[in-house]
């Protein structure tokens, strides 16, 4: 008997978290339209044997080193 009240109340809890969440999406983006448009993202170049074009940044330098010490690798 204790057993069927606890999932009676699982189920309940259940049905009023489900019905909240979706009241609150319909409430959110309830007209898509007014949601406002995103800027197209930044694309970098392509990657050639001198490296990633439009790229200058520390990791790019250290997989273009020619030697292990010149990667900067972490000492063991």
């Amino acid at each position: 008997m204790k057993l069927l009240r606890r999932l009676a109340i699982v189920a309940a809890l259940a049905i009023v978290a489900s019905a909240g969440a979706a009241a609150g999406a319909e409430l959110l983006a309830g007209d898509p339209a007014a949601l406002p448009w995103s800027s197209a993202p930044g694309l970098l170049g392509p990657i050639t044997e001198s490296g990633r074009t439009g790229w200058d940044c520390v990791p790019e330098h250290a997989a273009r080193a020619r030697t292990a010490a010149g990667a900067a690798l972490p000492q063991d």
